[in-house]
């Protein structure tokens, strides 16, 4: 399950990524009509696997911090942020794949996304690490 939970994220993730540093700017330099066209396509076919990984990150978080034993002191409460974040990343991910969303919008909440991911790693690690002490 933590393949599967450190997977789903790292697609999720890389996804946003992608999209933001190589798929936006390569939109930018087409005309409008093809712009448009495209975008919308790429954001239609992004959400299948986009809802996908979301599920199995949810599924696999969710069965990972159940099956913990026990909780080092504080873990509660940085668990909660990261649930916050990885709240915030899933609902900008629905909102980006809606149709009609604008280049500009989709481009500010990738970069939402990709700081809020980032942020959950990071904590991520962190939880990892008191757990091991």
């Amino acid at each position: 399950m933590r393949w599967i939970h450190i997977a789903s994220v790292i697609t999720l993730l890389g996804g946003f990524i992608f999209a933001r540093f190589a798929l936006a700017p390569a939109l930018a330099t087409l005309a409008e009509p093809q712009r448009g066209t495209l975008g919308k396509t790429v954001a239609g076919n992004f959400r299948p696997l986009l809802y996908t990984v979301m599920l199995t990150a949810i599924g696999s978080g969710l069965y990972n911090y159940l099956s913990k034993p026990s909780y080092p002191p504080h873990y509660h409460m940085w668990i909660g942020i990261k649930f916050l974040f990885a709240l915030h990343i899933f609902a900008v991910a629905v909102l980006y794949t809606i149709p009609d969303a604008g280049e500009r919008k989709r481009n500010r909440w990738l970069n939402g996304m990709i700081a809020s991911g980032l942020i959950i790693v990071a904590i991520s690690a962190y939880l990892r690490w008191i757990s091991l002490k």
